[in-house]
């Protein structure tokens, strides 16, 4: 008894479990017929319908009954089933029942029709069907067809001109015209200009080439006229033109004139849209094209198909049988669909007599199919009703009910195998339904009642209705909406299961990890912390589909589920709260050592479920899951959560930091999150995480219960406010931000701290700029002094200056002063984590890189402001251009003071009444308070500043006059020079008057003096360089 048994083998699953219905046999359909869903459109009205109502109309109607429906939804199958049903009835013995497989060749569809026919006409028409069938080759065939689609381009012009032409003489009629027919007119009369258009273009032989390589849709319907289709290219192809089939990526010059004159007009070679209706164009006359060729290929001792039609059906009239036509797909037979039609059509009695045998036929149509849509009012209004195969338009719950079944049927077919089948039907009795459940010889394990039944009681191993309902939801939906489709129910749903995957289930290595690419919500991340993490989430995540938390799948998914698959820890896990219904068994058969796990949280079990975070929840794991982005909202919060978390622990000391670099930009976190659908920023440095972790496993899952613990939090605090990590699930949440905080808040101070030092010449620099306004490394002979200096205290550096020379000065200063210790600090918390020390080397080569840059733009506007001030002051101090020493300056002083005691005691010509000449006496005074060492110094760096070039060094040298000093030097001097002038015309006059030349001797004593210093003035000015 062991439950590897109901797993179908892989022989029985080649024969059992096939997606194209003609590939299975007839006694396998049966027994995997799902009962379709139909609906019955005609006479205005629609009706759902079973398959009893369609076979009921079938056996009374002789005309062609349409079956409509979508690729995949069970077309074929509906026809093998309605085969086999007729060939049930107790008149089938007398039918002629013909069915026309989708992937039938030309030849082949003639041959099946003709088979089985006796009378020289037929076998002389299966000859000619050979001959000729023998002689086609793909290739020439496709040319063939190109050469008639040329033809029927030059008609379709020849039609549209002449209905333009009808209408523009009936404009009332044109008014009923739809907006497409009249596009459609415009893209016929772009692409057919006769001499210039598709018709040239298709028959160039540079451009034909593209057309007839095998890859294009032209050679591959010549290939499906000529060798059939198969199953996998009907899928892959639809057989029509399209955009990307017109190629123009070879030389345009190759063309002939007229084809490139066409490709130049209609812009075929760059616009697409001109392509798209050129291509439209192609299809229209494709299928017409298809039907020259046929017409031209065969034809029947001399007559139509038409006519083999008739002949076909009075031969079966005169054995008094009925012609069945079954066609499994209406494109197969596009040859030769118009005059198959007309012969569906065709009546059996003529004036009252029937001249033809019984006909009843079926035509399955996929939907939307061209020459079906040409055909569709004639042959509805003949049929009376159209039928179509609903894949939608039920509930959710009754879709999935079908699915499941369907499933369901499929698993016990394959179960029982194809022999067997066969065995069974033959052998059925009408009293029991068949086929029988299929049961191991040895009875069900116990196990097998975990994994649940389908509605028809088939055991459902190794699915359960929730893997069915996660696969089915994953690929047979559509806009959100669940189809029943049965092709891509057994290639994605059955065979990705069955197929390849019975040895790993023996191995209890199935599911593997990340099983048909389903990802766990965001709700089961401590699944994480079991053992085989990878295989733990894919088991919850289709096995316990719709699952949001830990508590839920212990609700909903059975702990013996995961024992047959070998999860003995997640088993432990689910075994602590069963499943709603369930019934512990007296004994418990386990594939391992059961393991203890921690018991979920009891509060969760009992809390009301949270809308909210079950959005959040969704929301977490389709962003993780690639299929939506995450929105605005969400990305803002984890933001937020982020930036918190960031203010929170970064400590910038570790990084030797003075100060938090800082995430906010405004009220704006710059943070990146992958695949968010606002907020990312290309200058941005910090991410949440890496778009490729979501791509391993163990990091996604880490991330997203991060993403979902900060969005929680985030969310409930919103909404009650101080109730912090207090909720539900909150502790867990807890542990997951501690832990990611202290890994990811380092990395992201380490990257803004490399940031912000990227910058700290810059920062630097600000500082620099203010070196120059005050004066400083006056005694600095290197970079690393030069350094140290900008570390002084604003206070001490004042404390060093003298008065300024100037109110300009002063205000340069104050303004330096005040900046001083902002921009010292702004690049000092890069390097200095406290008062103590700092990061010298880092500071020292930041240093020579700020000082590289331009950081004295300022200077010439300070130089000018300050030349102006000062302009007066040099003025009355240049009459000391030229003295070197203070020995010198001294004794000026006292020729000065001589002359102003000389002038004063002649009391003529003393300029008393000037009030800033102070009398005689204070003068003298004041002239000899000059004479002091500290004035002198004063005034010669004052006057050496005003030749230097330099203009850092200018102002270091102006920062070092004392500007009490100046002032007084300038004051006295000043005065001297108005006393000066004052006196000096006076005596002048005086000595022409009485020719004395008393002040003339006293000047001439005082320039020869100055002309005497004149020498020394180098030497003074030397002096003070060095």
């Amino acid at each position: 008894m062991s439950l590897i048994n109901y797993w179908p083998s892989s022989e029985h699953i080649s024969q059992c479990i096939r997606t194209e219905a003609e590939e299975l046999a007839e006694h396998v359909l049966l027994a995997v017929h799902e009962p379709m869903q139909l609906l019955r459109v005609g006479n205005g009205a629609e009706q759902q319908c079973t398959e009893a109502d369609l076979l009921t109309h079938f056996l009374e109607v002789e005309r062609p009954i349409p079956l409509v429906g979508r690729s995949g939804v069970g077309k074929s199958h509906l026809i093998r089933w309605l085969e086999a049903q007729l060939k049930l009835q107790s008149l089938s013995a007398n039918w002629h029942i013909v069915r026309i497989p989708k992937n039938a060749s030309l030849r082949q569809v003639l041959e099946i029709l003709l088979d089985g026919l006796e009378g020289d006409e037929f076998e002389s028409a299966r000859l000619r069907i050979r001959s000729v069938g023998e002689m086609l080759r793909t290739g020439e065939v496709a040319d063939l067809l190109l050469t008639f689609m040329s033809q029927q381009l030059q008609r379709l012009n020849t039609r549209i001109a002449e209905q333009i032409s009808y209408y523009r003489e009936n404009p009332q009629a044109s008014q009923k015209l739809s907006v497409e027919e009249k596009q459609r007119w415009r893209d016929v009369n772009a692409h057919t200009t006769p001499g210039c258009g598709l018709s040239e273009l298709i028959t160039d032989p540079n451009f034909k080439r593209s057309l007839l390589d095998p890859k294009h849709c032209i050679y591959q319907f010549a290939s499906r006229l000529t060798q059939g289709a198969t199953d996998q290219e009907l899928s892959r192809n639809d057989y029509q033109i399209r955009a990307e089939d017109l190629d123009f990526s070879f030389n345009l010059d190759d063309l002939s004139q007229s084809a490139r004159q066409y490709v130049s007009r209609a812009q075929l070679n760059t616009n697409r849209q001109a392509q798209e209706s050129a291509a439209g164009v192609l299809n229209e006359v494709l299928g017409e094209s298809t039907r020259t060729a046929f017409r031209h290929l065969f034809s029947f001792n001399g007559g139509s198909f038409l006519d083999l039609f008739k002949d076909i059906r009075r031969t079966l009239k005169h054995q008094d049988r009925t012609l069945v036509v079954l066609v499994e797909d209406m494109a197969a037979i596009s040859a030769i669909e118009d005059v198959l039609i007309d012969s569906l059509l065709e009546e059996a009695v003529r004036d009252e007599k029937q001249e033809l045998c019984t006909l009843r036929s079926a035509i399955a149509v996929t939907d939307g199919y061209q020459g079906y849509l040409r055909r569709q009012d004639t042959i509805k209004t003949r049929a009376q009703y159209e039928w179509l195969i609903r894949d939608h338009g039920q509930s959710r719950e009754q879709t999935l009910e079908r699915i499941v079944d369907f499933c369901g049927r499929y698993l016990n077919a394959a179960r029982h195998g194809s022999a067997k089948l066969k065995a069974s039907w033959l052998e059925r009795s009408t009293d029991v339904s068949w086929p029988l459940i299929w049961e191991d010889s040895e009875g069900p394990p116990e196990e097998l009642q975990a994994f649940g039944h389908s509605p028809s009681g088939v055991p459902l191993f190794p699915f359960n209705r929730n893997a069915i309902n996660a696969l089915a939801d994953h690929y047979c939906s559509n806009d959100e909406e669940l189809n029943f489709n049965p092709r891509q129910v057994l290639n994605q749903v059955v065979l990705r299961v069955l197929r390849d995957h019975r040895q790993a289930c023996q191995e209890q290595r199935f599911p593997p990890a990340d099983f048909a690419n389903i990802k766990a919500g965001a709700g089961l991340i401590d699944l994480y912390r079991l053992d085989e993490p990878a295989r733990c989430e894919s088991l919850a995540a289709i096995w316990g589909y719709g699952c949001r938390s830990i508590a839920e799948l212990q609700q909903n998914l059975d702990w013996r589920v995961a024992n047959v698959f070998g999860l003995n820890a997640l088993a432990s896990l689910l075994e602590e709260v069963q499943p709603v219904g369930f019934v512990r068994p007296p004994t418990r058969t386990g594939t391992g050592p059961k393991k203890t796990k921690p018991a979920v949280e009891p509060g969760v079990l009992k809390s009301e479920p949270d809308p909210d975070q079950h959005r959040l929840e969704e929301i977490v794991s389709e962003w993780f899951q690639r299929t939506k982005k995450l929105e605005q909202d969400e990305s803002r919060d984890l933001r937020n959560a982020l930036n918190k978390m960031y203010q929170q622990y970064a400590h910038p000391d570790w990084f030797g930091l003075g100060a938090r670099p800082e995430l906010l930009r405004g009220t704006i976190a710059n943070i990146n999150i992958p695949f968010s659908l606002t907020g990312n920023k290309a200058t941005n440095l910090v991410w949440f995480c890496q778009e490729a972790d979501f791509e391993a496993p163990q990091k996604a899952v880490a991330l997203k219960g991060v993403a979902l613990a900060l969005l929680r939090y985030e969310s409930v605090n919103r909404r009650s406010a101080g109730i912090g990590w207090q909720y539900p699930g909150g502790f867990d949440d807890y542990l997951r931000y501690q832990n990611f905080a202290a890994r990811w808040v380092p990395q992201v101070l380490q990257t803004l701290s490399l940031m912000e030092r990227s910058k700290l010449h810059e920062v630097m620099k600000e500082q620099l700029s203010l070196v120059p306004i005050l004066g400083l490394w006056r005694t600095a002979s290197n970079d690393r002094q030069r350094l140290n200096e900008l570390l002084t205290p604003a206070q001490k550096i004042l404390e060093s200056l003298p008065k300024p020379a100037s109110p300009i000065l002063l205000e340069l200063r104050k303004s330096a002063l005040d900046e001083w210790e902002g921009k010292r600090d702004a690049w000092l918390k890069l390097v200095a984590a406290n008062d103590h020390g700092m990061d010298g080397e880092l500071a020292l080569r930041s240093f020579k890189e700020a000082s590289k840059t331009d950081f004295k733009q300022k200077l010439p506007r300070y130089d000018k402001e300050i030349t102006q001030a000062l302009q007066s002051s040099f003025d009355v101090l240049s009459v000391l251009d030229g003295y070197s020493r203070h020995e010198q300056f001294c004794l000026l002083l006292d020729e000065m003071s001589e002359i102003v005691r000389g002038v004063s005691e002649g009391g003529l010509h003393y300029p008393a009444q000037f009030s800033d000449v102070p009398n005689a006496k204070r003068m003298r005074e004041a002239l000899n308070s000059l004479k002091a060492s500290e004035v002198w110094a004063a005034v010669k760096v004052f006057l050496s500043s005003w030749n230097e070039s330099d203009l850092p060094k200018k102002l270091q040298l102006i920062n070092q006059v004392d500007g009490q000093k100046l002032e007084e030097a300038v004051q006295t001097l000043g005065a001297w020079d108005k006393f000066y002038s004052y006196v000096l015309p006076r005596l002048e006059n005086e000595n022409r008057q009485s020719g004395l030349d008393v002040l003339g001797q006293s000047q001439e004593r005082v320039t020869g003096l100055l002309k005497g210093l004149t020498g020394t003035l180098k030497d003074l000015l030397e002096a003070c360089s060095e």
